[in-house]
């Protein structure tokens, strides 16, 4: 199966594209991100146009890029993501693989978008515990950092802190260790998918509501 990879920056997507890479019956074409426009970032990550390039070069795989204009309604949001799957699938595309693992809502609506274009839906972490999840990322020897709290949940001097398993030890039991109901999220820097370690530095920090987010660009090595 020809796949598009959704692609976030953070570790659950690093770990599914991971396995997706390892799957003899999956072949990925590339990579797929969607960027806010107004600060050329994605969303709630936090990670800068350049750095995601930087990721996809990293990693050896092409890069589509889709601009969200500044407050995108869900018909501009829709209207943008038809495009990109009608001209994937031209071009023998056969689905689409996400990293969710279990919110439900989310799963649905991804595979309506997909399932109307003709397209399946691939989920390759699906229904997998979060915990174990998060020791494998680890354990397969990825690196990432935290780049957006939840500050009602995580204290936000915990941005920029590594996501490694003094991290997850720290956590309240409140916190799912995925941060799956968007507690945290993360970038991923480093890891086997990655031919070189990505140099990156935290530039500000926005906040928006509870959510606090760094802005990441790329660094300079050394």
């Amino acid at each position: 199966m020809k796949l598009l990879f959704s692609w976030s920056t953070g570790k659950d997507s690093a770990l599914a594209l991971y396995d997706c890479l390892n799957d003899p019956g999956q072949l990925i074409t590339g990579l797929w991100t969607t960027i806010n426009d107004h600060n050329d970032t994605i969303s709630f990550h936090g990670v800068s146009r350049h750095l995601v390039k930087a990721q996809a070069e990293a990693i050896g795989l092409p890069l589509t890029l889709t601009n969200l204009p500044e407050n995108c309604t869900n018909t501009q949001y829709e209207e943008l993501i038809k495009k990109v799957l009608v001209s994937v699938k031209e071009n023998g595309v056969t689905g689409v693989a996400f990293a969710d693992l279990f919110l439900q809502d989310i799963r649905d609506y991804r595979v309506k978008q997909v399932n109307d274009i003709g397209l399946k839906g691939i989920f390759p972490l699906w229904q997998h515990s979060t915990i174990r999840t998060a020791h494998r990322f680890l354990a397969t020897g990825f690196k990432a950092v935290i780049t957006t709290v939840d500050s009602t949940k995580i204290d936000p001097k915990w941005i920029g802190r590594a996501y490694d398993e003094e991290f997850l030890r720290d956590l309240s039991a409140n916190v799912d260790p995925c941060g799956e109901n968007g507690e945290f999220h993360t970038f991923v820097y480093a890891g086997p998918i990655f031919k070189y370690s990505i140099p990156y530095v935290i530039t500000h920090e926005v906040k928006n509501g509870p959510y606090i987010t760094a802005i990441l660009t790329c660094g300079l090595e050394g």
